[in-house]
């Protein structure tokens, strides 16, 4: 049996990240709140069978759980996560640790991304039991005349390599100095 993926907000800077899971022998439950860009990430595929698109948005709390719960049901346990939760979403991110470690499964890897301010708050994440906590912080490009945020392909490229690092922190792009960012 594959190993099970879930990527929370798969559909847009993501997609690369869904699509190389799936290179990897993954299979891959996508959560997007975006049919036509779902359906996108299964054609785009190399195996779309691998794909199980999961139209939901994160802050509607009690469908997301239930979607959570009902990929843990039907496709089995989930060993690798890669969360882009919005921080004015904060409840959702800790619901979700919570229902993955329901009941006490084996051994999981989270990585969440987060953004480039987040490096700014002293708020630390407590992982459940059996969850291997990995953060993720998106940063930016500094040139010599001027900065820019990081594209798309730059950002999925990075959350490849630190899924294959597997650091606790990583950062990708430049966070400081932060008067500097875009």
């Amino acid at each position: 049996m594959k190993p099970h993926a879930l990527v929370v907000g798969g559909t847009g800077m993501l997609k690369d990240v869904c699509l190389w899971l799936v290179e990897q022998g993954y299979n891959v439950s996508v959560i997007g709140r975006n049919q036509r860009r779902l359906d996108d990430v299964v054609n785009e595929a190399s195996d779309s069978t691998s794909i199980i698109p999961i139209s939901v948005d994160y802050r509607d709390e009690k469908l997301f759980l239930k979607m959570i719960n009902d990929i843990k049901n039907e496709c089995g346990p989930v060993t690798l996560v890669v969360s882009w939760i919005h921080s004015n979403a904060s409840d959702s991110f800790h619901n979700l640790m919570e229902q993955l470690s329901k009941p006490p499964t084996a051994f999981w890897r989270l990585f969440h991304v987060r953004g480039s301010a987040a490096h700014l708050s002293s708020t630390s994440i407590l992982a459940p039991e059996g969850c291997l906590y990995r953060q993720i912080q998106l940063g930016f490009v500094l040139g010599e005349t001027h900065s820019r945020w990081l594209t798309n392909e730059e950002i999925a490229t990075g959350i490849i390599k630190a899924i294959q690092e597997d650091q606790e922190k990583y950062v990708v792009g430049i966070l400081e100095p932060w008067d500097s960012r875009p």
